[in-house]
């Protein structure tokens, strides 16, 4: 059963990690709060030598739920969740010049040789020149890496939502795990000789979520045969039947992988007590 979790953990670990846990019930009065550590990343697929595609993958958008299962004796405070933006994860940067312009007063007088075509110039009034004087000027603003919704799934789990700010896909940490908890569980049990009980925590996308770059055949001769949209189609193909088949070996959930709208488990972990 541990192995499973593991494989659950490690699937797609390059594009997603999940850390999950919380103190003994024992020791906190029958309140804990629930900590998840998520970080996305880019996974270079197809090392393997028996791998007949490689490609990059990595998610567009997500969702991190947590499951606490009905016959569990969990609840969830429902004033402990965190519903707000995360904490900054950056800043952005601009800069810009401001000018500032004199005015400088003076009379002068230019005298070109007879010998030359010539011209003489005086200035009995004040002449004038510009003087300009440049700054420049930096200003920097606190903007968060991800956008954060938080909502509930059809099954009343509590779930985040989320989607990158500058990048085309999720890249880093949405919070700082150990300083923002996700919610506060309660201990429901009776007596003192239950077994405690434990939930989940897991990361959803779509289909379309998925976002699969640099795909290639790892065969040249196959290659060469598939060029041209239908090339292209049936690269992908294989590209998901690559992800299919993962799936189905660490025995995560998935909809139809075909359909764009498919919900896909990417990592399932049991939320660890800690001391």
């Amino acid at each position: 059963m541990a192995g499973g979790s593991d494989n659950k953990t490690r699937a797609f670990s390059d594009v997603v990690t999940v850390d999950a846990w919380h103190q003994p019930f024992s020791e906190t009065g029958g309140r804990v709060d629930l900590h998840a550590d998520v970080v996305f990343g880019t996974a270079r697929i197809g090392a393997e030598k028996e791998s007949p595609v490689r490609f990059r993958l990595s998610l567009r958008q997500a969702e991190l739920i947590v499951v606490v299962p009905e016959l569990e004796p969990i609840s969830v405070d429902v004033m402990s969740v965190s519903r707000d933006a995360p904490d900054t994860q950056g800043r952005v940067r601009k800069s810009f010049a401001q000018e500032a312009q004199g005015r400088l007063g003076g009379g002068f007088a230019v005298t070109v040789s007879p010998a030359a075509p010539s011209a003489s110039m005086s200035a009995s009034a004040e002449a004038t020149q510009a003087v300009r004087q440049k700054s420049d000027v930096e200003l920097t603003s606190e903007v968060t890496a991800f956008v954060v919704t938080h909502s509930q799934t059809s099954e009343g789990h509590h779930r985040w939502r989320l989607e990158p700010i500058a990048n085309k896909q999720l890249v880093g940490r949405p919070w700082k795990a150990a300083e923002a908890p996700r919610l506060t569980l309660v201990d429901e049990r009776d007596g003192s000789h239950e077994i405690a009980g434990a939930v989940r925590v897991e990361v959803r996308c779509r289909r379309e979520d998925l976002l699969i770059e640099d795909l290639a055949l790892k065969d040249q001769t196959v290659w060469d045969s598939l060029k041209g949209q239908k090339g292209e189609k049936n690269r992908m193909a294989a590209a998901i039947s690559y992800i299919r088949d993962r799936l189905v070996e660490t025995g995560l959930e998935f909809d139809s992988i075909e359909d764009p709208f498919g919900v896909i488990t990417l990592s399932s972990v049991i939320a660890q007590e800690t001391r």
